[in-house]
């Protein structure tokens, strides 16, 4: 019964969606675009040379390029409206119809941030996969690689859900929290290797990259996507430090619902 209940709110998170059809072509193609501005200022800054030398050791140029690609197949996931969801029903008043669903509240935009993924795998991950897999020639990894890369991919999926889910709930304090969602958007383009892998950081930036969270949402998988990461050990200790850091923000939303719920405001509703 739950089961269908979820698998319903996701479809109905779906549906929702196809009604913009016309919004995919212009997704699609800001992807595109997105991942050909980034392709081309390697290629500006490797020049004539087809290396550079790195914190990782030699980085090519080709493996360049498939991080790119990779790192906006995994943003296709990873970018999310959690926030401004959370923030959305707080401030319309629609928090509490959630609050009397047979559900939690978690689940409710958790199955409405699945559904939306739904969309995108269909509208912008597959097209992008197949325009990249045949224009830019993107490097295909080994078979144990690529199984510890989706488990990988997986996890920090998850630790990005919780990690905007709980800052979403700063919504139930301040109403308006996009301010916070600015904020917490430069810091994972920074911090997260999305952009700039963490290979080319300096020092105090890669301590700094460290004690945060999001490298392991990209930079870590597409660094075993890569085969820069090989050791049982490294890769254990990647997979020990997602677990506990969904662990940590699993606490700290618990906490923080536990609080919001004994002082809700609803405006207009």
């Amino acid at each position: 019964m739950r089961i269908a209940l979820y698998r319903e709110m996701t479809l109905n998170a779906f549906r929702s969606l196809l009604a913009f059809r016309a919004e995919v072509l212009l997704y699609l193609f800001g992807q595109l675009f997105k991942v050909l501005v980034q392709i081309y200022i390697w290629y500006a800054l490797f020049g004539d040379n087809n290396l550079l030398s790195s914190q990782a050791g030699t980085v090519s140029l080709q493996e360049m390029i498939t991080y790119v690609v990779v790192s906006s197949v995994i943003s296709v996931f990873a970018t999310n409206d959690v926030i401004f969801s959370v923030s959305s029903k707080v401030s319309s008043g629609e928090i509490a119809m959630d609050l009397i669903k047979p559900m939690s509240f978690r689940s409710v935009i958790f199955c409405q941030a699945l559904g939306t993924n739904m969309y995108r795998i269909l509208f912008e991950l597959i097209p992008l996969v197949i325009i990249s897999m045949s224009f830019f020639h993107v490097q295909l990894p080994s078979l144990a690689n690529g199984l510890i890369f989706l488990i990988l991919v997986f996890n920090g999926l998850i630790l990005n859900f919780l990690i905007t889910y709980t800052i979403g709930l700063i919504a139930f304090w301040y109403i308006l929290v996009w301010q916070v969602n600015t904020v917490l958007g430069g810091l994972i383009r920074l911090f997260s290797g999305a952009f700039i892998p963490i290979w080319f950081f300096s020092d105090s930036l890669v301590q700094i990259s460290y004690l945060l969270p999001f490298r392991l949402i990209y930079y870590e998988p597409i660094s075993v996507y890569l085969g820069k990461v090989t050791g049982w050990y490294d890769l254990l200790a990647i997979v020990l430090q997602q677990l506990a850091w969904m662990a940590g923000f699993l606490l700290l939303q618990k906490w923080m619902w536990s609080r919001a719920v004994h002082k809700l405001v609803v405006q207009g509703g």
